[in-house]
C-alpha cells in the first residue's frame, strides 16, 4: 500500500501528499479556491528575489476542513518550520471561513470540521504517512489511478485535470455550488470565535514573516451570496489588516478589470490560476518596493 500511495496518491486523494512533505518556512492557506488558484512553483519564481524564505507549500483544504479556528491554526503550526523568520503567508480567505453550523457552541469546542484531516493528525511531514493512510481512507477515490481528473502536486496544489469544455455542464456545476452556498446562508452564521481566530492566527504568523489576506475572484452571483452571508466582510477585513499592519487584497473588485473565468463559480482552472497567482505575486512585489 505504502508503494502504491508514493506512486499514485497524487491522483487518489486531495490531501495526502500534503503530509508526506517536510515543514515549510512559507505557506499558503486557504479553502479550495486557495486549493487550486494558487500555484507555488509561480510563486517561488517570481518572488525568489524578494528575500523570502522559500519554496512555500499550499496547505490548504476544501471548506468542509478549512474553517479559520484553533483546529486549523493548530495544523498550520505544525507545518509551519518555525526557524522561518522571513515567510510568506497567504490566506486565501473567504466569508465561509468564519462561519459555524448554527447547532455548533465553538465556545463549547464544538466544530463541525472536527475529525476530518488535517484536524485529525498528528505527524503532518512523514513519507509514507501512515497515520493518515488508518485516520483518513474513506477520502481515497483509487478509481482517481485510471480517470486522473486532479493530480495533488507535492508542492500542495491541487490541478484539475480534463475539465469538460461544453458550457452546458459549467453551467450545471455553477447551480450546484450555489445550491450550496444558499445551504449555508441557512445552516450558519458567522462567527465572532472564528473571527477572534484569525486575528490570532496573523499575530502567530508574522513572528515569522510578512502575512497578506487575499480574496479570490468570484463570479457576480456567488458573490452577492457571500454579502448576504457576511454583509461586511470587506470592512472586517479592512480593519483586520489594518490593526496588523498587513496587506489585503481584494480580487472580487480587482475581478471587475481583470475578468477571471472560473469553472463553477468561484474555482479557477490551472490557466485561470497562472494568471492570478501572478497578478499576486506582482502585488506583493510592487507593495515591498514601496517598503
Amino acid at each position: 500500500m505504502s508503494s502504491a500511495l508514493m506512486q499514485y496518491g497524487c491522483y487518489i486523494d486531495f490531501f495526502y501528499n500534503k503530509f508526506t512533505t517536510p515543514k515549510s518556512k512559507s505557506l499558503i492557506i486557504g479553502d479550495s479556491r486557495g486549493l487550486q488558484g494558487f500555484q507555488p512553483k509561480i510563486i517561488n519564481k517570481k518572488l525568489k528575489a524578494d528575500n523570502f524564505e522559500l519554496p512555500i507549500s499550499n496547505y490548504s483544504f476544501t471548506i468542509a476542513q478549512a474553517h479559520i479556528g484553533e483546529l486549523y491554526r493548530k495544523s498550520i503550526l505544525k507545518k509551519l518550520d518555525d526557524t522561518s523568520k522571513k515567510g510568506l503567508f497567504i490566506i486565501s480567505l473567504s466569508p465561509w471561513m468564519l462561519g459555524s453550523k448554527k447547532s455548533n457552541n465553538n465556545l463549547a469546542g464544538e466544530f463541525k470540521e472536527s475529525g476530518t484531516p488535517p484536524h485529525n493528525m498528528r505527524n503532518v511531514s512523514s513519507n509514507p504517512n501512515f497515520e493518515y493512510l488508518l485516520k483518513n481512507l474513506n477520502y481515497f477515490n483509487f478509481k482517481g489511478v485510471f480517470r486522473k481528473n486532479s493530480t495533488l502536486h507535492k508542492d500542495g496544489w491541487l490541478e484539475a485535470n480534463n475539465l469538460p469544455k461544453d458550457s452546458i455542464t459549467f453551467k450545471e456545476w455553477k447551480n450546484s455550488q450555489l445550491k450550496i452556498f444558499k445551504g449555508f446562508i441557512k445552516d450558519y452564521n458567522v462567527s465572532d470565535y472564528r473571527k477572534k481566530s484569525l486575528d490570532t492566527l496573523i499575530k502567530d504568523l508574522k513572528l515569522h514573516g510578512e502575512v497578506y489576506i487575499v480574496r479570490t475572484p468570484i463570479d457576480r452571483e456567488v458573490l452577492e451570496l457571500e454579502n448576504i452571508f457576511f454583509p461586511n466582510f470587506d470592512l472586517f477585513m479592512k480593519n483586520i489588516c489594518e490593526t496588523n499592519k498587513i496587506t489585503y487584497l481584494n480580487y472580487t473588485k480587482l475581478n471587475s478589470k481583470l475578468k477571471f473565468q472560473t469553472y463553477d463559480g468561484h474555482h479557477l482552472d490551472k490557466y485561470g490560476g497562472v494568471t492570478f497567482t501572478t497578478s499576486v505575486c506582482d502585488s506583493i512585489v510592487q507593495k515591498n518596493d514601496l517598503k
